[in-house]
């Protein structure tokens, strides 16, 4: 049985992980929340979940890849260059990667807050899961449609970079709500 500490840890560093991939704050062409931080942050989640959740361990090598994919990026911007957009067929596979992460990552998430089913965070986890995946999929298509669907496209695309932003806040909220449970001892009743 892993450490409750550890599981606390490890679902504070996945909240504030998705604080670095949803927000998006620039000086000139660098961002001053960098989204590799947040991959960091996600891979020692993995480090403290893994004992708990074995499946997490599997998602280590994705997410080595995609902090080095963005890293490369932000290194790229101290350049004012953009390395998204240029590669179609990479940028594609570097989408489907990141939902593949996140979608793994929150069930796995999802399954360690099944003992409190009562307090519903469980099914908070998943619906923001899949809210998620559903908005990265739709933007996805909408930056690769843009050319064909014109000025509705960027209409469309910031209404649902709003949408995933609230979106994100509220999975992070999730998460600090699903953390607090692995607070301190269990009770002593034996309940979890």
């Amino acid at each position: 049985m892993v450490a409750r500490r550890d599981i606390y840890d490890g679902l504070s560093r996945a909240a504030w992980g998705y604080l670095f991939l949803y927000l998006d704050i620039n000086l000139g062409t660098v961002s001053i929340l960098p989204r590799f931080v947040g991959w960091l942050l996600f891979l020692s989640a993995i480090e403290k979940l893994k004992a708990e959740r074995r499946d997490l361990a599997l998602l280590r090598p994705l997410g080595i890849l995609l902090l080095l994919w963005s890293g490369a990026d932000w290194l790229a911007s101290w350049a004012g260059v953009d390395v998204d957009g240029h590669i179609v067929p990479l940028d594609l596979i570097v989408t489907v990667a990141q939902m593949y992460f996140h979608f793994q990552f929150l069930t796995d998430c999802a399954a360690l807050a099944e003992p409190y089913s009562y307090a519903g965070i469980h099914r908070r986890l998943l619906r923001w899961r899949t809210l998620q995946t559903l908005l990265l999929t739709g933007m996805g298509i909408l930056i690769e449609a843009g050319a064909w669907l014109g000025r509705i496209s960027g209409y469309m695309l910031a209404a649902s970079a709003v949408v995933y932003l609230i979106a994100g806040l509220c999975l992070m909220a999730a998460l600090f709500a699903l953390r607090k449970f692995y607070q301190g001892d269990p009770a002593p009743d034996g309940a979890p």
